[in-house]
């Protein structure tokens, strides 16, 4: 297996792990948010469970398009993965600031700046990696 090979199929597990959180986040938005420590607030205007389908609604589409993309159009899918890549990037960018700023540090804090730090630079690979996809009848090498 190639090592451009090798990226796609990481960016792809990458995209199934995101995709999942969104969907997870899609069906149970409270409980999911509850565990980010979104909570309610009663004074607000929005619903918290409908901004959580929102952006559970994205997490699903967008990583469900750049997973397909980069198995049917790799080069398409690979700039696809790094738009998400920087994406993650900046939410551990924000985590980051966050734990710097906030006196409490929560091992759910550090956890999740590792896990975005790690989805970000995973989906990241097939952009930085200069390798070629070779098949061998119908089969990638």
């Amino acid at each position: 297996m190639s090592s451009f090979a090798l990226s796609i199929l990481l960016a792809v597990i990458a995209c199934v792990i995101a995709g999942t959180i969104g969907g997870l986040t899609l069906a149970r938005p409270q409980p999911m948010l509850g565990v980010a420590g979104v909570g309610e607030d009663p004074a607000a205007s929005v619903n918290i469970a409908t901004q959580g389908r929102a952006f559970g609604g994205m997490l699903v589409l967008a990583h469900g398009a750049t997973a397909l993309f980069l198995g049917y159009q790799p080069s398409v899918g690979a700039a696809m993965a790094f738009a998400l890549a920087m994406a993650w990037l900046g939410a551990s960018a924000g985590r980051a600031i966050s734990l710097l700023t906030d006196p409490t540090r929560t091992p759910f804090n550090v956890g999740g700046l590792v896990f975005e730090l790690l989805l970000g630079l995973t989906l990241a690979l097939p952009f930085w990696n200069q390798g070629r996809m070779t098949f061998n009848g119908g089969v990638m090498v």
